[in-house]
């Protein structure tokens, strides 16, 4: 998650291989260690595998810098081999399952600070709850399978801590991509039609499964934009719309910026509040769907061969209007060149998308009587202007989360430290060390809504 303009999740390949072996013992100690027992009992209780388990390799499951709301392992699983297998060649191999297993992070301090437990929670709730539903209202996987996910392990006699165990994408030929490259348009299609894909599931489950739906979409908590994360969230985002004012200040010599400053510095006085209105709001509105809440580069998958987008990292789930994902996408996964010229495209492909899976899932339904006006609803036209009154949102998230996209992995900040020194929203800044890369994009972003008219646009609006 990139909801404190630092660092992010994502399951790519990397760290220290920790062997747990068949007694249990550690060959090694990190924070990617797992209790090997305690695994096997999980994993043969849930049915994860039908084998004997000779050992459990543990790793890292995101790169140095990519996690600070969560603990992301790799977890190898061995096959136990059968009797008199060691003296046959023919039958010499063990079947290997590899799975993907989040924990919370050690720091309590930090869970604290950043609103971790809620976070973890809250994914939990989505994978329990939401990712069910939404598969049996789409022709289309729209996350990784979900093994486990359990608030309290009642295996563990002492009660145990929360775990959430994934299918591995990479084992299926799954990749991120560079977030620093931004995607191209062929990747931001697949995504533009996944979205689709994903808000068409939640918007036939309502329909077809209304009190149910109702009932599981009641257990997502807004995790950022309430009233608990208000103080601490609210000056994260002032401080990151300070960022952006002090970059834009350092490269205002000839007075070509100072215009955009000054509408920027006009809009930062309320825009948290004027952005946890308006997603709270639109949750209660007709045609407001399940939003993934954090969709961006880092939180998507791809697989070439063949062609496929995968989303996780579901910790800021929320059921909300559909606008907000694909702002949230569009302003910090893609590069202005691309927005110029393909926005239009972008949202033409969800709202096509959209009504294809609508049509796919309603018709021959109770709800088919609906399907006209749902899909009129999500038409281009709709769809462009709902996108413009919220544009705000998409300049905020993207000031907030360039710090992530940008950052050096040479200097990437301890937060466990952070944390346990209390450090507010306003000094946490001063432990990262802004790029050139982030200079160019802030300046990037913040003229592409100064030339398109947007930072003038009344606050009202949003």
């Amino acid at each position: 998650m990139a909801l404190a303009a630092a660092p992010t999740a994502g399951p790519s390949h990397g760290g220290l291989a920790l062997t747990v072996n068949s007694a249990g013992g550690y060959e090694g100690t990190n924070q990617y260690e797992e209790n090997a027992e305690h695994l096997r009992q999980l994993f043969s209780h849930s049915k994860l595998v039908s084998f004997s388990i000779a050992h459990i390799a543990c790793s890292a499951g995101s790169s140095s810098g990519d996690n600070y709301m969560s603990v992301v392992k790799r977890v190898t699983i061995t096959q136990a081999a059968a009797a008199g297998k060691d003296q046959d060649p023919e039958l010499a191999g063990s079947e290997i399952v590899t799975v993907i297993v989040k924990r919370q992070i050690a720091s309590l301090s930090r869970r604290q600070l950043y609103r971790c437990e809620e976070a973890f929670s809250n994914e939990i709730n989505a994978y329990r709850h939401l990712a069910p539903l939404l598969a049996a209202h789409s022709r289309h996987q729209l996350f990784p399978v979900c093994h486990i996910a359990e608030s309290q392990d009642r295996r563990d006699p002492e009660g145990g801590e929360p775990i959430i165990v994934l299918q591995d994408l990479k084992a299926l030929g799954f990749r991120m991509k560079d977030r620093l490259a931004g995607l191209e348009l062929s990747d931001c299609l697949l995504v533009m039609k996944k979205l689709a894909q994903f808000h068409a599931a939640s918007l036939a489950a309502q329909e077809l499964e209304s009190s149910t739906f109702t009932y599981h979409a009641e257990h997502l908590q807004e995790i950022v934009y309430c009233d608990e994360a208000t103080d601490f969230y609210a000056t994260i985002l002032d401080t990151s719309v300070q960022q952006a004012l002090e970059s834009l200040d350092g490269a205002n010599a000839d007075d070509c910026l100072t215009t955009p400053i000054r509408l920027l510095k006009e809009l930062r006085s309320d825009l948290f509040a004027k952005l946890k209105h308006e997603i709270n709001a639109t949750a209660a509105a007709p045609n407001s769907v399940i939003c993934h809440g954090d969709l961006w580069v880092n939180n998507i998958m791809f697989r070439s061969e063949p062609e496929e987008v995968i989303f996780f990292d579901l910790q800021a789930m929320r059921k909300s209007s559909p606008v907000f994902d694909i702002l949230h996408f569009i302003y910090t996964s893609t590069r202005r060149p691309l927005r110029d010229v393909h926005t239009d495209t972008l949202l033409a492909a969800y709202s096509e998308a959209l009504g294809e899976e609508l049509r796919h899932q309603l018709e021959d339904t109770t709800a088919a009587e609906r399907l006209e006006e749902l899909c009129e609803a999500f038409s281009l036209q709709r769809l462009s202007s709902d996108y413009v009154r919220q544009v705000h949102y998409g300049l905020a998230i993207g000031m907030w989360i360039l710090p992530a996209v940008t950052f050096d992995p040479n200097n990437i900040p301890n937060l466990d430290v952070m944390s346990e020194q209390n450090l507010t929203g306003k000094e946490i800044k001063c432990t990262q060390t802004l790029t050139s890369e982030y200079h160019m994009r802030i300046r990037e972003l913040v003229m592409e809504f100064y030339e398109l008219g947007y930072l003038h646009m009344q606050k009202e609006t949003m």
